[in-house]
């Protein structure tokens, strides 16, 4: 929700410096109207604010900006300077006051925007100090060495950061803040609709979930492409019903054990002692059968036991801007009933996935390995247009300063510079690109089969001992889907009943959005009657209500 406000509020200060006279060359009044519009932006964009975020940053930025304005006097006068000073110290003064009172003791959206008015600051500070003007003062200078002797407020600002963080106290799980989301899920995504679209779309959100955002700009056609933001514990309610959306992600907020051998959850079709012939499993249920029966057909010889390795050399210390530890794992899907099963297993779900939907997800994850667990050939080939969509993105580019450019500081600036070179050497940034592996899953029901073996998985797992553990549970699934007169209900039990084998042990059906009602239920009932002329173990049954256009009803067995 942090980046979304972020993106308004440079919307609001883009559509400032467009309306000036000279956009090219902004007055302090006019720098002031823009620090104001990003507040009230910010706050029009969020249902319900919520004070010690971005919301309060923004908004003391913008009082601090207006103080310094009206403060000015002939002898002493507004300049660009002291307006971006005024803001980026207002700002800095903020995520000082609201420490502690969100997620952790720095809410990471007011420190992002923080650190984004503190980088104007330097920004126009050195201006001046290039004597070629504006055009050489403004070079990147990401990833070198001496950065922070060119951006020396945003050093401080940034030490500071690493300060709070470090000497505050982590948020606790007991007892939540006023206003803090109580969703399970989060739901994303893009949606090409009409003002009036989105506003409703806005207050049925509100009805459902918490932190909604539904924020974009019309044009003169009253279309607009409108980032939507919302953390519900129904999803699909949340998915629009006009308009075009793209790009759909689901997280999970509140991870849940799905592989657990005790207290196993009833049977949603009622208690098995009702039926002792057949019945239908959970997906909670369905994945602890599937650890336990893992666990009893390993047979580990001692020459496969685990050898010690050699504990690896210790790196320089990295930035914050390192990714996080862990494989993370996309699912995508063409399903909507699934992503509820899906995202609870620890996998960020790509509903109707395309090559931007899954990049966002890869980058939402913010892990520097991903499995992606397509669904269809298109979405194969999506996953791969993403996967070199980001190996290009994260090429490393170094701009260094032209030749002759000037670069002596002012009083300020060298006394920020002091200080800094009097404390400990500056950290190294580490440019980390996500890599992703396309696994060869094809349809619902093997993304939903490899998604299930990868719950649980944990930070220390190697990314190809995961993959070859999703490629076992897809592989291991014999699938049938049918459409059109295949997939009534009598035709489905015909098929379900011919389709098992003695040594079966589950049976998946996914349901698509022309299927008859009672498909399941006879499903269920031809896997019992054929099971109870084998010799064996009933089989289990799992019933999704999936809703995919395509196939009608997709069966696994297992």
């Amino acid at each position: 929700n942090s980046g979304l406000l972020v993106s308004q509020a440079l919307a609001a200060f883009a559509d400032v410096c467009a309306d000036a006279p000279d956009p090219k060359g902004l007055r302090p009044v006019e720098l002031v109207y823009a620090y104001e519009a990003m507040a009230d932006t910010t706050w029009a964009a969020v249902s319900r604010p919520v004070t010690g975020t971005l919301l309060s940053v923004a908004r003391d930025a913008a009082t601090s900006a207006r103080a310094a304005l009206e403060e000015a006097t002939a002898s002493s006068p507004a300049t660009l300077s002291v307006i971006a000073a005024a803001a980026a110290f207002g700002s800095q003064e903020s995520v000082v006051e609201t420490a502690g009172l969100g997620h952790g003791p720095v809410d990471a959206g007011g420190a992002a925007f923080m650190l984004l008015l503190t980088c104007l600051l330097d920004t126009i500070d050195s201006v001046p100090d290039a004597g070629g003007g504006a055009d050489n003062a403004l070079e990147l200078r990401q990833g070198h060495e001496d950065a922070d002797e060119h951006a020396p407020y945003t050093a401080v600002a940034r030490q500071m950061l690493t300060d709070l963080a470090e000497g505050g106290a982590p948020h606790s799980l007991g007892s939540e803040p006023l206003g803090m989301s109580t969703g399970e899920f989060e739901v994303m995504y893009l949606l090409e609709a009409t003002s009036v679209q989105a506003g409703q779309l806005r207050r049925d959100l509100e009805r459902i979930g918490d932190s909604v955002g539904v924020v974009g700009t019309p044009d003169a056609l009253d279309v607009g492409l409108y980032q939507v933001h919302v953390h519900t514990d129904t999803p699909r309610a949340a998915l629009p019903h006009v308009g075009r959306a793209r790009q759909i992600c689901i997280h999970h907020l509140h991870p849940t054990a799905l592989v657990t051998s005790t207290d196993e959850p009833p049977s949603p079709w009622g208690p098995l002692v009702s039926d002792p012939t057949g019945h239908v499993v959970s997906f909670e249920r369905l994945a602890a059968r599937r650890a336990e029966r893992k666990a009893k057909s390993v047979r580990m010889h001692p020459s496969q036991a685990a050898v010690a390795r050699p504990a690896p050399a210790e790196t320089p210390r990295i930035a914050a801007r390192s990714r996080q530890a862990g494989v993370g794992v996309i699912a995508c899907t063409r399903a909507p009933g699934l992503i509820e099963q899906l995202a609870r297993s620890d996998a960020a779900v790509v509903l109707n996935p395309d090559r931007e939907g899954i990049a966002r997800a890869a980058a939402d994850l913010g892990s520097s390995q991903v499995i992606v667990l397509p669904c269809d050939a298109a979405c194969t080939e999506a996953a791969h247009d993403a996967a070199r969509f980001l190996a290009a993105r994260s090429a490393v580019s170094t701009v260094r300063a032209p030749a002759g450019t000037s670069r002596n500081a002012g009083a300020a600036r060298e006394a920020a510079r002091a200080g800094l070179q009097s404390g400990s050497q500056p950290e190294r940034y580490a440019a980390e690109g996500i890599q992703l592996l396309v696994c060869d899953t094809d349809d619902e029901a093997r993304v939903l089969a490899a998604t299930v073996s990868l719950a649980g998985r944990s930070e220390g797992a190697e990314l190809a001992d995961l993959a070859r553990r999703a490629w076992s549970a897809a592989a291991g699934l014999r699938t049938i889907a049918l459409n059109g007169a295949q997939a009534d209900a009598d035709a489905v039990a015909h098929a379900v009943a011919a389709a098992l084998r003695p040594s079966d042990e589950l049976l998946t059906v996914i349901t698509g959005r022309n299927a008859g009602r009672d498909v399941g239920a006879l499903a269920a009932s031809a896997a019992v009657g054929a099971r109870g002329q084998m010799v064996g173990e009933d089989v289990e049954v799992a019933v999704h209500a999936g809703g995919q256009e395509r196939p009608d009803v997709l069966i696994a067995i297992e």
